[in-house]
């Protein structure tokens, strides 16, 4: 039987909420250090691959998926985000030559990442490894080029800061291999605003996160629906969801939904959609005014300045503040982080759900302790 409402300590979920409080601070002062080191990471890699892999596990692919959309706009070359065991069993084998792999873990232990980039150096692909943690397997693997990034976690608890850097790393290095144009140096003024940009959005959304959190509850499933660069933070919501409170939570694309969950949702969901200022928006508003139909609790992460145009659709809206198309995945993420925060607060779970014996003894084995293959 799954023991579902443990109440956390409150110690543990006060870290997660210093580190999302840290978030614009170490962004600000991140965004100069990881350029500074780029010229002698993107040295030992080509300048023109033939095709980009960006790899990941969690909150690594999901920076993957928002990354990839920004590098295809820099660089004549196709991007693809692939989690790491589809790569390693599906992908590589039909990778073109002079195709360059870019494998991201935090921890550098998850054993399908560094399976990825042995697959891909046996190959004859190009690969670059990042990671946060210098003592780490992944930092040591060989590769073209080992990426370490300067940062301390405030302890084992689910990632907030970690994800924004991660993929702000990959934005970087994106930049940093794209050829100098004025539209690869708007990006990298855009991304000197992040740290500002972060501040601005936790301030704009504790709010209606607090209100969303009253609405959550156990025998409610929760639905987050995203598309294109957003359905990063459509994933990393649902994620951070499972790994503080273990709710029910899935996430699917926006119009995907229309031909699949549409059939099961009903009053007792809350749906949480990410509706960025895109061609989509219009799409965006009628699939929300159709859950509305529904009668799903219904939370909307979109621009300040469509807020007003969702408040009479919506229960709850996440006025994000105005940012370039290029980082809303990462702005639109930090509502994930506070709602999952202020819902664990009110509902209980356990970090990873290791109130339960068998996921504490098999959580991280299972990741960092799995077989890597030859």
């Amino acid at each position: 039987m799954r023991r579902l409402g443990v109440h956390f300590d409150e110690d543990g979920l006060d870290l997660i909420d210093g580190d999302i409080q840290r978030e614009a601070a170490t962004l600000a002062s991140a965004i100069p250090a990881l350029r500074a080191d780029l010229p002698r990471v993107v040295a030992a890699l080509p300048t023109s691959p033939s095709r980009v892999y960006l790899v990941g596990c969690g909150d690594s692919l999901d920076g993957g998926i928002a990354a990839r959309y920004a590098w295809e706009r820099m660089m004549p070359v196709p991007v693809e985000a692939v989690p790491a065991m589809t790569f390693i069993t599906s992908v590589l084998d039909g990778a073109p030559d002079g195709a360059l792999v870019v494998a991201l873990s935090q921890s550098g232990k998850v054993s399908r990442v560094i399976e990825a980039v042995r697959g891909a150096r046996t190959r004859g692909l190009s690969t670059a490894t990042i990671t946060a943690s210098p003592s780490s397997p992944l930092a040591h693997e060989p590769a073209d080029a080992n990426w370490v990034i300067s940062f301390d976690k405030v302890g084992a608890v689910p990632g907030t800061t970690s994800h924004l850097l991660g993929t702000a790393a990959l934005y970087e290095l994106g930049c940093a291999l794209a050829d100098a144009t004025e539209a690869r140096d708007q990006r990298r003024a855009e991304l000197d605003g992040l740290g500002e940009l972060v501040e601005r959005t936790i301030a704009a959304c504790e709010g209606p996160a607090d209100v969303q959190a009253q609405a959550m509850d156990r025998a409610s499933p929760v639905l987050a629906l995203g598309y294109g660069p957003t359905i990063s933070s459509a994933r990393y919501t649902v994620r951070k969801l499972l790994e503080l409170t273990q709710l029910l939570a899935l996430w699917q694309e926006t119009e995907e939904y229309a031909h699949d969950e549409y059939s099961l949702v009903e009053a007792r969901f809350r749906v949480i959609q990410f509706c960025p200022p895109d061609r989509g928006a219009r799409r965006s508003a009628e699939v929300a005014a159709y859950l509305k139909r529904l009668g799903v609790h219904l939370s909307v992460v979109c621009d300040r300045l469509e807020a007003e145009s969702y408040g009479s659709i919506a229960d709850v809206v996440y006025p994000v503040p105005t940012c370039p198309a290029f980082l809303a995945p990462l702005a639109y993420s930090i509502p994930g982080q506070l709602m999952s925060l202020a819902t664990a607060r009110r509902v209980g779970g356990s970090l990873y759900g290791m109130a339960e014996q068998v996921h504490r003894e098999d959580g991280d084995p299972q990741i960092y302790e799995s077989e890597i293959a030859p």
